[in-house]
């Protein structure tokens, strides 16, 4: 049997002679994390800030934490991504 293998656009076919049968061997598609808003204290400011996973710049700053809370509630359910709620000292309280 002899077997040709041809690359089209990132995707690798087999193709055997006899059997005239393609397979097609997509390349391993990772699951991509959603980004996660996470709502943090600032110390210099003292002030609770929202940030996106991944962001340099703060989305919004308030001076509760139940003000940050609720936006951030807000912002979650607009935009389908998760929340994570940190305490002063950095450590996870809700997820």
């Amino acid at each position: 049997m002899a077997k040709e293998e041809k690359v089209l656009n990132n995707e690798t076919a087999k193709v055997t002679s006899n059997e005239k049968t393609t397979t097609t061997k997509k390349e391993d598609s990772k699951k991509t994390k959603k980004p996660i808003y996470r709502v943090l204290y600032n110390k210099e400011d003292r002030t609770w800030i929202i940030k996106k996973d991944g962001a340099k710049r703060t989305i919004a700053s308030f001076v509760t934490k139940d003000e940050a809370i609720s936006r951030v509630k807000e912002l979650s359910t607009t935009n389908d991504m998760n929340y994570i709620v940190h305490k002063k000292d950095g450590k996870f309280q809700k997820k």
